[in-house]
């Protein structure tokens, strides 16, 4: 995916509807979806798709499933996005598919929002001295529940350690992957540093991208932003790849 692929989502996006945007010109999205353009064939569903712009982005031979709670948004997609995805509102904690309905599965952005449903409603659990967040939990087994034996798990969701506000920390996040998918590989994305909340000229998740973006494509910068490993566990985005 080049820079003109990606100003063109952007611009989609933004024509569609402004508030959806990712507020992110190097979010961890653009390469979830250069890793899904491989995909053909396929059956693939997007839990909590939103107005589906990732849906939309893959290849149209796949059987592609937007799935979201919001009628609205759902509405939008099928009418300003793309009419032959097919959309489906339903809670994403009880899916209603049989087992391994789906080739791959995608989560983008949802988990953090399941963690703040479980602390506004303090439902949260305190288990071997470490705090379990249900509706987190039932996410993932459902996710697991409905992949095919051999699928594929594509997550993507903010990471605490650069928000330190109510957003997933590695541990978190590690805990409830694993126990359902043990061949997982988490990745974290864009570990450069942030100075200060207020000032944007010192947070260098955002300055150096942009920087870089003036003489190097796009694709080559998002690309160079993913790290197997990271000191303290730090960056700003957790990238997931998990195989059932």
């Amino acid at each position: 995916m080049n820079t003109t692929e990606f100003f063109r989502i952007k611009k989609k996006i933004l024509e569609i509807d402004s508030t959806k945007y990712w507020g992110d010109d190097f979010d961890v999205r653009y390469y979830l979806i250069s890793n899904l353009k491989k995909l053909r064939k396929k059956y693939v569903i997007d839990i909590g798709g939103g107005i589906g712009i990732i849906s939309s982005e893959l290849d149209k031979s796949n059987f592609r499933v937007n799935l979201d709670l919001s009628f609205g948004d759902l509405k939008t997609c099928n009418i300003k996005v793309d009419p032959n995805i097919q959309n489906i509102c339903s809670s994403f904690t009880n899916l209603p598919f049989p087992k391994e309905a789906y080739d791959y599965v995608i989560c983008s952005h949802l988990l953090e929002i399941a963690k703040q449903y479980d602390l506004e409603n303090n439902i949260i659990e305190i288990k071997d001295g470490s705090t379990k967040y249900p509706t987190v939990n039932k996410c993932i087994k459902e996710i697991h529940r409905i992949l095919k034996i051999g699928g594929t798990f594509y997550l993507t969701t903010p990471n605490n350690a650069y928000y330190k506000s109510t957003k997933l920390s590695f541990d978190e996040l590690n805990d409830v992957i694993f126990n359902y998918f043990p061949k997982t590989e988490i990745s974290f994305y864009n570990t450069l540093p942030k100075f200060s909340k207020k000032n944007r000229k010192l947070n260098l998740a955002n300055i150096i991208p942009k920087l870089k973006s003036k003489v190097i494509n796009s694709d080559k910068i998002i690309d160079s932003l993913i790290k197997k490993n990271s000191k303290n566990n730090y960056s700003v985005a957790f990238f997931v790849k998990a195989k059932r």
